[in-house]
């Protein structure tokens, strides 16, 4: 299922910080952590795994549009949670430089590197350059967005909800782009 941005403006950086235990509040700048087994559970066993598709750019409306995004439903227990799809830009590059979401009390641009001890580790970045007529892929072990202090029982599986992105254009002006988020079930 394809879902689309509904916006006229661009996207330059979403500020993301390292995933937070559960009931704590995410920091604003934390080195990266490795990569732990409760961290993998909250992306999903194969979410978010389709990055390398060709994006159908006729199927872009305006400046950008987020193609098969998903978010998943958290862990039992827990109230952190991954989101997943791909970006697509039109005529113009843009930045995802923040997010709102009404069912989770933060949201948070992350992405996976290789540590200096050789271990994969997520940190939180400040943006996701989308370039124009590109697209970037927000998948499980790469980019992705992270929700913190979600609220479970607004996560029903097959329901669409609606995230706020805060977008850049390469002029520096911004705008509000809403994206909607396809909810699923974990496995």
């Amino acid at each position: 299922m394809r879902l689309s941005l509904i916006s006229a403006a661009g996207l330059a950086a979403l500020a993301l910080a390292a995933c937070a235990p559960a009931g704590e509040t995410p920091a604003a700048e934390v080195p990266a952590e490795p990569v732990a087994e409760a961290h993998d559970r909250m992306h999903g066993d194969d979410a978010g795994m389709a990055g390398d598709e060709t994006v159908d750019r006729g199927a872009i409306e305006g400046t950008l549009t987020l193609l098969e995004g998903t978010v998943l439903v958290p862990p039992a227990g827990r109230d952190v949670t991954a989101g997943f799809g791909t970006f697509a830009a039109g005529e113009r590059a843009v930045a995802i430089i923040g997010a709102e979401a009404s069912f989770a009390q933060a949201v948070e641009l992350h992405t996976h590197e290789m540590s200096d001890d050789g271990k994969m580790a997520m940190r939180k970045v400040d943006s996701f350059a989308v370039p124009a007529n590109g697209d970037r892929a927000l998948v499980r072990g790469g980019d992705h967005m992270m929700f913190f202090g979600v609220q479970p029982d607004s996560l029903v599986p097959g329901s669409t909800l609606t995230v706020t992105i805060r977008a850049q254009l390469e002029d520096g002006t911004t705008e509000d782009v809403y994206v909607p988020l396809m909810v699923a079930a974990r496995e």
